[in-house]
């Protein structure tokens, strides 16, 4: 492990925040700069971990600070183009997610990671959840078997962002809760099941719930779904299944991962405000009884948080753990979805 110690900045303090905490308390880190367009924001912040470095503008920061890497907590539109700002300015970058608001920014994001030999991590922080942590191990292991279908969601009772600019809608955002939420849980999904390629999906999306509330807080051309599905088949025959919605009438707020395979199957099950209702299991059968092992997130994973993984690649010049490649073909899958969803047909991938 090498002794470096990075200078690093951190892009919008809405999101960012707990990016700042999380380089505060690392030891690779020398030095925090700010840059957000709201003052009382970075002063907030500033003071809260006695940063002094704050800029309002990106250009500037870039310019006059010698920085490692940045953090990009911004708006989607934002993310390709100051993504590749930085890079090109030779700096590495953590954007968070969605990687870009559709593929074809996605790509040009790559492209320029590759042309200037910087790392672009995406901020797909579900895997570094312990109990992600502790069943991909137990998948590794092939405990699991051959795993032929998958159910994943990220489902909300009540929980639009309103804070964010929806009223601008795709151009803005790219999506509504496929690319909020459901991003998140179909890369963990993916990434338990190895990143297989992805053959055909059928999918559609819905904006029923939301419309009146939207109408009372003066959006009255709200677009984003509320909702969206989809089922996609995978090229080694798999299946997987997801769901995403910031409104929906249902219970709870839940996010859940379901896994079936040939010798054993899994869930990781998260009840949001209700930890005595959440369920981390392995299914296994021993002796010709399946049993339930329960899996114990309150183990203290060995693996560091997203952000001193990100680090900690830079450092010790090694991959990010969640690729630019991986971000890419997570936005291809949602940009499929969406087509399906306007289409009304099946779409087979590329």
């Amino acid at each position: 492990m090498s002794n470096r110690k990075l200078r690093v900045g951190v892009v919008g303090l809405t999101v960012g925040a707990s990016h700042v905490k999380d380089y505060a308390s690392s030891d690779t880190v020398k030095e925090i700069v700010l840059c957000d367009v709201n003052e009382l924001r970075l002063k907030e912040i500033g003071d809260k971990y006695n940063i002094s470095k704050k800029y309002t503008d990106f250009d500037k920061m870039l310019k006059e600070e010698n920085l490692d890497a940045i953090s990009l907590a911004v708006p989607n539109f934002l993310h390709m183009r100051l993504s590749i700002q930085a890079m090109e300015a030779g700096v590495h970058v953590l954007c968070e997610k969605p990687m870009a608001r559709n593929a074809a920014e996605g790509r040009k994001m790559l492209d320029a990671s590759q042309k200037h030999n910087k790392k672009l991590m995406i901020n797909f922080n579900q895997r570094f959840l312990h109990e992600c942590q502790m069943l991909k191990s137990v998948i590794d292991e092939g405990k699991l078997g051959d795993i032929y279908y998958v159910r994943t969601l990220w489902q909300r009772r009540r929980g639009v962002p309103w804070w964010y600019p929806l009223s601008s809608g795709k151009e803005v955002c790219g999506g509504g809760a496929l690319i909020d939420l459901g991003v998140h849980v179909l890369d963990r999904a993916m990434w338990f099941c190895g990143y297989p390629e992805p053959e055909w999906v059928l999918g559609n999306t819905f904006c029923k719930v939301s419309k009146d509330e939207a109408a009372r807080k003066g959006i009255h051309n709200f677009e984003l779904e509320d909702m969206g599905v989809a089922m996609f088949r995978m090229t080694n025959g798999a299946m997987l299944e997801l769901e995403a919605s910031w409104a929906s009438n249902r219970e709870n707020e839940a996010i859940t991962t379901r896994i079936y395979g040939s010798k054993g199957g899994a869930v990781l099950h998260s009840v949001v405000g209700d930890r005595n209702a959440s369920s981390n299991q392995v299914f296994l059968e021993i002796s010709g009884v399946v049993q339930d092992i329960p899996l114990d997130d309150k183990v203290i994973s060995k693996m560091p948080n997203v952000r001193q993984a990100f680090l900690d690649a830079i450092i010790n010049d090694e991959e990010v753990p969640c690729t630019p490649q991986q971000g890419l073909k997570i936005t291809q899958m949602l940009d499929m979805v969406y087509l399906s969803a306007e289409n009304g047909t099946p779409v087979k991938f590329e």
